[in-house]
């Protein structure tokens, strides 16, 4: 009894004057983290409550929460008890500071991000850079000194995808970039803040960028669709439908434009018969160079050996993002986004040694239990893929799947973003289901080939996909005179080009019924359920088959209009959509 007060007030010491407080019942979804005192303590950032836990490895437990608003999605430690943070809810940067007693935070700086902020990266001393999910830009930043100052040195990058992940590579000088939701990466002069090439490599849903223990070689994390392949029970089971991998690519193959990046990749699988791996998401080295990498879809960390083996899979929380390598020890520390918990694991012998959780959760709504099942990658068989596996955060992956749905084989589809599909009925590209639950009951049934689902968690799903709105505009309409006016006159040519017919305004852009829009599938059918054009600008490809790459490649292949349209008028056409 006497040791445990010993430690106890021994524990209240190193804290300072900071007792722990047991924090409220929330749901935090915590989504990245790093140190405040490496090694020892620190702090996620939480999506869902705004707020960020300060947790003790030492005590093992949170030491302090503090609410600061918004949507806390990326933090960065640039100095000794000092962070910047990024918030998607309001698109801000935050410079923040931390009293080492009190773990109580203080504002220094706010600047206004682009739309959409989801990764943060210290790129050299004083400069961090920010990707923005829907402005698809990246910007670099001073982080130093007042918010005049840090406005004053921004600087920013147009990109052709919608950025995620980013990673210096050796030397400093250069920065790459991985897209959101399919294969592409870009390659930037951190010095010019230029573009220097985008390569592809054939994936999607790339989560996690590491560089080999020799500076040889990129690590990438991510997922592979075979779109050839029709979604049988066979291509599941064995895993060649949705292949979960990570990808070696030397770096001298990265720079050389006349490299195929697949061709010299090294793949380590990850997963094996029967037991999928779905949705890898982070991946780091730790400080014994030990691969690990967070399957976001099973729960658990992989543990990989330098021969691209998984040496175990302890399981973890659920739905495992962010990986912290430990300083100095064959440890990480593993956020669990849906356990509002961290996990600290032995590296070495890939044994989970405690789970601190950041404090009790509320009781789940429906929507948030269906948020829950669709990252899961148990609802199908044996593992291999969630709904998000396609469906990248309610989006899209920009793929082709051949998914059964329209009671056809090899006819592969382009996968619809779900992002206001609510409002979108009826779905699949046949327009088959009249419900929204029939469609989820169908896909899991055909394409992912998992257990039958109980109606409740059919309904929770629904709920979900019901709470996800439509993707913004790439090109909001602003408040110049002569973009508003091109605005409207674009949305004269829509009513007049007999667009109106079935992407009826103004809510949906969509219309409950099949159209011959004077293109076939592989079977022969001529009829296609219009997808709805709120958020059109932010996909990447059209009609059933992908086959056009652009919103003028749409135009440009006649698409449908009653009317010959004029430059001039196609030129409005394509403001107004891209302002939908």
């Amino acid at each position: 009894m006497l040791c445990r007060i010993a430690a106890w007030l021994a524990s209240l010491l190193c804290l300072g004057t900071a007792f722990a407080v047991e924090p409220a019942h929330s749901l935090r979804r915590p989504v990245d983290a790093d140190w405040i005192v490496p090694g020892r303590i620190l702090v996620t950032a939480n999506s869902r409550s705004g707020s960020l836990s300060f947790v003790d490895l030492a005590a093992d437990r949170t030491v302090h929460e503090e609410t600061i608003g918004g949507q806390p999605v990326d933090l960065l430690r640039i100095g000794d008890h000092q962070l910047a943070m990024i918030d998607a809810e309001r698109n801000q940067l935050r410079r923040l500071r931390v009293d080492p007693a009190t773990w109580k935070v203080e504002i220094e700086a706010t600047v206004p991000t682009r739309r959409g902020p989801n990764s943060l990266i210290t790129i050299a001393p004083g400069l961090v850079s920010i990707s923005s999910l829907w402005d698809r830009s990246l910007e670099r930043l001073a982080i130093e000194g007042d918010e005049p100052a840090i406005e004053a040195s921004r600087m920013n990058i147009e990109l052709s995808f919608a950025p995620r992940c980013q990673l210096v590579l050796p030397g400093g000088e250069k920065l790459l970039v991985a897209d959101n939701h399919a294969g592409h990466l870009a390659i930037i002069d951190i010095e010019t803040w230029n573009i220097d090439a985008i390569r592809t490599l054939n994936s999607h849903n790339i989560r996690g960028l590491a560089i080999s223990s020799d500076e040889q070689s990129l690590l990438v994390a991510h997922q592979i669709l075979n779109q050839q392949v029709t979604t049988g029970l066979d291509a599941v089971r064995d895993g060649t439908l949705m292949q979960n991998v990570i990808r070696i690519v030397p770096l001298e193959k990265l720079f050389d434009p006349q490299a195929l990046l697949p061709v010299h990749a090294r793949t380590i699988f990850l997963g094996r018969p029967p037991d999928g791996a779905s949705d890898p998401a982070d991946l780091v080295l730790d400080a014994k160079n030990n691969l690990c990498v967070s399957l976001g879809g099973v729960d658990q960390l992989a543990v990989v050996t330098s021969k691209g083996l998984e040496r175990r899979r302890p399981r973890v929380g659920r739905r495992p993002t962010r990986i912290l390598p430990v300083p100095d020890r064959a440890e990480v520390v593993v956020v669990n986004t849906f356990s509002d918990s961290v996990s600290l694991i032995d590296s070495d012998k890939a044994r989970v040694r405690r789970e601190i959780q950041l404090g009790p959760m509320r009781e789940l709504t429906k929507a948030e239990r269906g948020e829950l099942l669709f990252y899961d990658g148990r609802l199908s068989f044996e593992n291999w893929m969630s709904c998000h596996s396609c469906h990248t955060d309610g989006h899209a992956n920009g793929l082709l799947a051949d998914t059964l749905g329209d009671g056809t084989a090899n006819t592969p589809k382009r996968v619809l973003t779900l992002l206001g599909g609510r409002d979108a009925n009826p779905w699949a590209w046949n327009g088959e289901s009249r419900e929204l639950h029939d469609q989820v009951i169908k896909s899991v049934k055909n394409t992912m080939h998992g257990k039958p689902l109980p109606f409740t968690q059919v309904t929770d799903i629904v709920s979900y996909l019901h709470s996800l709105p439509p993707a913004p505009p790439l090109n909001p309409e602003t408040d110049e005179p002569a973009d508003r006016e091109l605005v409207a006159r674009g949305q004269r040519v829509f009513q007049d080009a007999g667009c109106v017919r079935c992407h009826v305004p103004p809510l949906t852009y969509t219309s409950d019924t099949t159209y011959d829009v004077q293109i076939h599938d592989e079977a022969g059918h001529k009829l296609f359920n219009p997808p709805s054009l709120r958020g059109v600008s932010q996909r990447d490809s059209y009609f059933h088959d992908a086959r056009a790459k652009s919103l003028e490649e749409v135009l440009e292949q006649g698409h449908f209009t009653q009317k010959t349209l004029t430059p001039e008028e196609r030129t409005a056409l394509l403001r107004f959509l891209r302002s939908l």
